[in-house]
């Protein structure tokens, strides 16, 4: 599939909804995800909560688990990355909010990324330069 990458919106018979996994205090994480980093809260319960970048945008389900699989050992994603127009302005932004943000570094032909781990230790990889990225990974298969 050498070549035929792209970040162009696409119609396509299936997409991801939402990523969900388990938090340890949820008015925390809903705190985390709406007042630092810009989601909105679009839908809630006792025990769960949708948190989105605008409407139709990437959502996260941040769910409270039961206290029995609360002790078992936690499923969650290795990172969620998002991708930036302006990687140095929203980092600005999480600085502002009050968040240890770490310094962007430059990888490759310049894509740039930072992380930070959110209240439950789920690591959040902020990108710009996608596109380079995408074109070094199709050269390169």
């Amino acid at each position: 599939m050498r070549g035929q990458m792209t970040t162009e919106p696409s119609r396509r018979e299936l997409d991801i909804w939402h990523v969900a996994y388990p938090v340890a205090d949820l008015e925390r994480s809903i705190a985390f995800y709406c007042g630092c980093l810009g989601f909105e809260l679009v839908g809630r319960d006792t025990e769960s909560a949708f948190v989105s970048l605008g409407k139709g945008g990437f959502t996260i389900e941040l769910l409270v688990q039961p206290t029995e699989r609360a002790k078992s050992p936690r499923r969650a994603p290795d990172h969620v990355a998002f991708e930036a127009v302006d990687l140095d302005a929203y980092r600005e932004k999480l600085i502002n909010a009050g968040l240890a943000v770490a310094p962007v570094n430059v990888i490759g032909e310049g894509m740039k990324r930072f992380a930070l781990d959110d209240p439950d230790g789920v690591r959040l990889d902020f990108f710009q330069g996608r596109s380079g990225l995408e074109a070094y990974i199709s050269s390169s298969q």
